[in-house]
């Protein structure tokens, strides 16, 4: 769906907006801009439109590049990181600063370009668990990147004209907002985080010559840090700047450890990989894989997964504060590029009206939500106009595309992503074979053991972990660990490294004191953890005679362990997590005959209630699952 070209005039007022608000101090206050209006009223104002790099002098439509490929080229590179530095440096008071757009997604629950708090609404803006949650994220990203590009230009301005601001220049021009795929295998020798994420320095190129700077996907610094925009909460109100896996929770001076997020990430790599192969090969409704109220694994949960992971109780774990940490936007912006990858393989399926249980700063809980919702609060235009689900449909709107959907159609589309995340995938040009793929249990970076990502579906059987829990029942987000074999202790830093690891799936939330007590008794959610491949190397490993369902039920009765923990590390019992269920399922399945293809479900999705049954935190007799034996 394309738009027209944003008009001249709008432009000019755009970027005259923007260079007014860097060169003046004077604080941004529009609380009586709509006194007294309901939020969506779309009154003549000046309202900041969300419009995408193309409408304002970048090139047309430019794929956004994995950081890794990004950092290749030089100039882009440095371009990036000034504009980045620039954009976190700009005034808190501002609404086109990094802090206010970051705060759109939590704290501090405030309205944002005028778009004030409905009857009803709590917390931020965003939308989790929600069938918008892509949709939502979408815009929300593309205003991110506006304001990045903005930075750049300005970055650019300053040269001096000669040869290295034409340079920059034309390195402006097809410059986007980079991902960052945490599922694809990464170059030999590396670990799944980015070197470029973890330096606390970076050295770039500006007009007075090549200086060190703060590294801006490091951190974000709070310039000032505002204890109620934090919620007094500690120790969010008292942590300078942004943190993953905190030295202390209770220190104002605790340190990223950034090598320890970097082991969990390898360690759930190989399963993280088989999520998304799942999701993008073999799920074809929008509703099921746009958010996790429902049975089975999507892009939210997985999305999930990588929340905790990286916060692991620092700022990304949590939804209030996960916003302000740089690696959020490199995140979100491979979860929109899944997203626009499953669109391009499912285009007939979209957004359905569904009712959402929670709340959000413009909505109260039970609202329905369907393709003309407004996703709020971002305008298309200074009157007031807001996008919808129908409007953001396709990345092209907002002048940006990714490498995999250039130039292909569904087969070739198909073939890179079995190259990506496939039984073959690869980091290189050259392949590895099944055996390789799948035959062995391999170690991945620096993280401990864990078997090969997606399967091959030899066995022509497809099992899943499925786990469904109140997700604000632990106050606080937490994870959910699989083990097929020996049960570990209770020193949850060294389950990923178990040599049963099989893979986590992450409940990520919010305190339950913030949340109504109809809400928490509504607020079920599905997570999934992938077996098929870690049960093909069983086979081929001699310990599990075959995979049909009788054969594999009987083995996970003994062998299929869980375990539970906060994302500060403390374990917690299954009994005590409220609403905790975990079955597997399983469906026949036809194995892909070429590269072009996926595999495909061949029958529906059934309960191996055998699996579970009878055990904590399993199905139980008389449940709404009710246990009936399947295998004799």
């Amino acid at each position: 769906m394309a738009t027209a070209p944003l008009p001249l005039s709008l432009k000019l007022l755009f970027l005259v907006q923007f260079f007014f608000t860097l060169t003046c101090s004077a604080q941004f206050n529009e609380s009586n801009a709509l006194e007294g209006a309901s939020p969506f009223d779309k009154r003549q104002s000046n309202f900041f439109p969300v419009v995408g790099v193309s409408a304002l002098g970048g090139s047309n439509v430019d794929p956004r590049l994995e950081i890794r490929q990004l950092e290749k080229n030089p100039d882009q590179w440095n371009v990036y990181l000034l504009a980045l530095r620039k954009f976190q440096n700009m005034s808190q008071s501002d609404k086109r600063s990094y802090y206010q757009i970051a705060g759109i997604h939590g704290r501090p629950y405030t309205a944002w370009d005028g778009v004030k708090q409905a009857s009803g609404g709590s917390g931020g803006y965003c939308t989790h668990g929600s069938n918008i949650f892509p949709t939502w994220h979408r815009p929300y990203l593309v205003l991110f990147e506006q304001m990045l590009y903005l930075n750049a230009q300005q970055a650019v301005n300053e040269f001096p004209a000669g040869a290295l601001k034409t340079r920059y220049t034309t390195a402006l021009s097809s410059l986007r907002m980079p991902y960052w795929d945490w599922a694809a295998i990464p170059p030999s020798g590396q670990s799944v985080l980015p070197s470029s994420l973890t330096k606390t320095t970076v050295t770039v190129t500006t007009p007075k010559g090549v200086i060190t700077i703060p590294n801006p996907l490091f951190s974000y610094t709070f310039h000032p840090l505002s204890a109620s925009d934090m919620g007094n909460s500690r120790p969010w109100s008292i942590w300078t700047q942004t943190l993953r896996d905190p030295s202390s929770n209770t220190a104002s001076n605790a340190v990223s450890r950034n090598n320890l997020i970097a082991q969990q990430l390898d360690s759930n790599r190989p399963n993280i990989q088989s999520r998304v192969y799942n999701v993008l090969a073999l799920e074809h409704d929008y509703t099921s894989v746009s958010n996790d109220r429902q049975p089975g694994d999507s892009l939210e949960s997985t999305h999930d997964t990588i929340h905790n992971l990286v916060g692991s109780d620092g700022h990304m774990s949590v939804i209030a504060y996960a916003a302000f940490d740089p690696i959020f936007w490199l995140h979100h912006a491979n979860v929109d590029r899944m997203f626009a990858i499953w669109q391009a393989l499912n285009p007939n399926s979209y957004v359905t009206p569904v009712n959402n249980p929670y709340a959000t700063f413009t909505m109260k809980s039970g609202t329905t939500a369907d393709m003309n919702s407004a996703l709020t609060p971002f305008h298309s235009n200074s009157a007031g106009k807001f996008w919808t689900s129908a409007l953001v449909r396709q990345t092209s709107t907002f002048g940006y595309t990714y490498p995999e959907l250039i130039g292909t159609n569904t087969r070739t589309l198909t073939a890179k992503i079995n190259q990506l995340y496939g039984p073959n995938a690869t980091t290189s040009s050259s392949k590895r074979s099944l055996d390789e793929s799948y035959g062995e249990v391999v170690e991945r970076g620096r993280g401990g053991k864990g078997v090969a990502g997606a399967p091959n579906f030899s066995g022509e059987r497809h099992y899943v972990a499925n786990t469904r829990v109140q997700k604000f029942g632990l106050d606080g987000s937490f994870n959910i660990y699989i083990f097929l074999g020996d049960t570990p202790g209770n020193d949850s830093s060294t389950w990923a490294t178990e040599s049963s690891f099989v893979g986590l799936t992450g409940i990520f939330s919010t305190m339950s004191s913030q949340q109504s007590d109809d809400v928490k008794a509504t607020s079920d959610v599905n997570g999934a953890v992938p077996l098929t491949a870690a049960l093909e190397a069983k086979v081929l490993s001699g310990e599990l005679s075959g995979m049909d369902e009788c054969t594999v039920a009987k083995y996970l009765q003994t062998n299929l362990k869980w375990k539970i923990s906060k994302v500060n590390g403390e374990a917690i019992a299954v009994e005590n997590t409220p609403g905790f269920v975990l079955s597997v399922l399983w469906a026949k399945i036809r194995p892909a005959r070429s590269t072009t293809e996926f595999p495909q479900i061949v029958d529906n999705y059934r309960t191996l209630v055998d699996a579970t049954g009878g055990r904590p935190g399993g199905l139980q007799p008389g449940g709404s699952l009710r246990a009936r034996k399947q295998c004799s």
